[in-house]
């Protein structure tokens, strides 16, 4: 059950990419339908192409997790947004989120893409909003 106290016990929240452990960011994608079957390497090769990488701690627990690929000018997407289950409705990912949206890589960046198949409501309380027939995949 949530806790009645958003965030009751200290979370930091942390953009500096060293931070994240590779371990613990494994872990977190292995609980969800992300990314199940990402390797290491992959996952290593994806925050060095990343920024910014937002990662949320409860001590040294890793509890969540947010990367953005940006032209850094006018378009972001933001990927791979997690908080772990037990966590979930502490505020964690909207914290997250405003750190996405807020960063200062992201000032100019008028037009932020989310790709998800669930929690639409949480991101519409943000101000995101559905937008049909806008996107194509190619898939190999």
């Amino acid at each position: 059950m949530p806790s009645a106290n958003p965030l009751s016990s200290p979370i930091e929240c942390t953009d500096d990419p060293a931070r994240v452990d590779l371990a613990q960011l494994l872990d977190l994608y292995r609980i969800t339908w992300l990314a199940q079957d990402r390797t290491r390497d992959q996952v290593r090769r994806a925050l060095e192409h990343s920024r910014p990488v937002i990662s949320a701690w409860e001590g040294k627990r890793m509890v969540g997790f947010a990367r953005v690929i940006s032209d850094l000018t006018y378009r972001a997407t933001i990927w791979d947004v997690i908080v772990l289950p037990s966590h979930q409705g502490r505020g964690i990912g909207k914290l997250m989120m405003h750190r996405v949206l807020e960063h200062p890589d992201l000032r100019t960046v008028t037009n932020f893409v989310l790709l998800t198949k669930d929690r639409h409501a949480f991101y519409e309380r943000l101000g995101f909003r559905k937008e049909r027939d806008m996107a194509m995949t190619f898939r190999r």
